[in-house]
């Protein structure tokens, strides 16, 4: 197999990188705690433990100054990969020398001792080309090609960075034209789960106002356009198929969702057999465990480990019953202001997902979506936009990180996603702050204050 299709800077650097790797008989690997870091970690593991190399593996969620300084001080002597993040980090440890960062993020540039590889580096757009699976895929490929057997993990981390909306992109559309051969895949409706009664109640992307989260709706839903609830994905016929692909779009029409929205309920999946699950339930899979702070079951499973494999999908569930209550309930509980949105999640793991759900599928395109979780002394925020927002100039990314740091917090990630860490208390100041520049990006000129509570 020919993996020509990295571009070559890239996979020279990655190449160094794998060497460094190879000199260590134990590295230690820390993803974000995301579906997108998770998948990373998978494939990260499995290249290692190809290699014969001992690893560590652990998650980090706070991303700030102080917390990342920590968790990289926890073991200073082991080598250690980060990947899904870090690239804005690495200022945190500027003297840090034995560490590799795999990342996609935007960052703010600075002088230090690590290795840093990240996509936009090298011509690649890190909010739709390339992920953090996407760049541990092609790490491990540098390793071995070998690796090319972590494909399925690759593609996991993308649909669950939502990188497959509108159509896949960047290296990961090479990736997948070169390995998606290699595997049975079909076209059919953008669902995870056995029944089509399960996988329709429990879908949170795509979101169906009241049929999410409720199993007799969606019976009567399905029963109403001739379709049986029991009948199983994986058995639909083609005319079935389209009947609930049909259905389900003139659904979320009918919600008021967007084009982008109502394009996102058919799409390409792939079958994995040595796992029995699609490429949409692996990343739903993964992505739900890490939300519930279950990183590690995946990983076990993955690994191989099938003991986990129940109570793997029972943490998928209990993350998608939460998700879809809290949605219903922050969907009732938004604050308007001229140029932004905003709403108080109850878990900081589950704004981002609350705040990307409501914007894609429930709420108006024209303004961004903050979600508050308030702590004991932070307050942490994730903030989503749709595309057509960021078609028009909006940069969520360059937002939270000067609106945080102006109320003396951090922040950064995509320009259709990004988070940020502030000072409890300084909700209010901060909101007034990302409506100005939100004005300013969008109109050329600020919007009026805000009145966060």
């Amino acid at each position: 197999m020919s993996v020509g299709f990295i571009p070559p800077d890239l996979l020279n650097a990655l190449k160094k990188a794998a060497a460094e790797v190879r000199a260590h008989d134990t590295v230690r690997v820390l993803g974000h705690y995301d579906g997108d870091g998770t998948s990373a970690v998978i494939i990260l593991t499995r290249a290692l433990e190809r290699e014969g190399i001992r690893y560590q593996a652990g998650f980090i969620k706070e991303l700030d100054a102080e917390n990342f300084r920590k968790r990289m001080m926890e073991a200073p002597d082991l080598f250690t990969i980060v990947v899904d993040a870090g690239s804005d980090q690495l200022r945190f440890v500027p003297d840090m020398e034995n560490v590799l960062v795999l990342d996609h993020h935007f960052y703010n540039r600075a002088t230090v001792k690590g290795m840093n590889i990240n996509a936009r580096d090298f011509g690649i757009d890190g909010t739709r080309g390339a992920c953090g699976a996407t760049m541990a895929f092609a790490f491990s490929l540098a390793m071995s090609e070998e690796n090319s057997d972590s494909f399925p993990f690759m593609l996991s981390g993308a649909i669950a960075d939502k990188q497959d909306i509108g159509g896949f992109t960047g290296l990961n559309r090479a990736i997948i034209e070169a390995l998606g051969p290699n595997y049975r895949s079909i076209r059919g409706p953008n669902l995870e789960g056995e029944t089509l009664a399960e996988a329709i109640a429990f879908s949170t992307d795509p979101f169906f106002r009241d049929l999410s989260g409720s199993m007799e709706r969606t019976e009567e839903f399905l029963r109403g356009i001739g379709l049986d609830p029991a009948r199983r994905l994986a058995e639909l016929t083609e005319d079935e198929k389209a009947q609930a692909i049909n259905a389900l779009a003139a659904w979320l029409i009918s919600q008021g969702a967007g084009s982008e929205a109502i394009r996102y309920t058919e799409t390409d999946l792939y079958i994995f057999d040595q796992y029995g699950l699609s490429s949409k339930d692996i990343s739903g899979i993964i992505d739900g465990n890490a939300k519930v702070g279950r990183n590690g079951v995946p990983v076990q499973f993955f690994l191989g480990d099938e003991g986990v494999r129940q109570e793997m999908l029972a943490n998928w569930k209990t993350y998608k019953g939460k998700l879809i209550d809290y949605a219903y309930r922050a969907s009732k509980e938004i604050f308007e202001e001229q140029n932004v949105r905003y709403f108080y999640a109850p878990e900081s793991e589950m704004a981002g997902s609350i705040a990307g759900l409501l914007t894609l599928y429930v709420l108006p395109q024209d303004k961004p979506l903050i979600g508050f979780n308030v702590g004991d002394g932070t307050t942490k925020v994730s903030s989503r936009a749709s595309r057509r927002l960021v078609e028009r100039g909006l940069n969520l990314s360059t937002v939270m990180a000067e609106a945080s740091r102006e109320v003396g917090g951090t922040g950064g990630g995509h320009d259709i996603a990004a988070g940020a860490s502030i000072p409890k208390g300084r909700e209010r100041q901060f909101v007034e702050i990302v409506g100005r520049l939100v004005g300013i990006q969008l109109n050329g000129k600020a919007g009026q204050g805000a009145s966060a509570e």
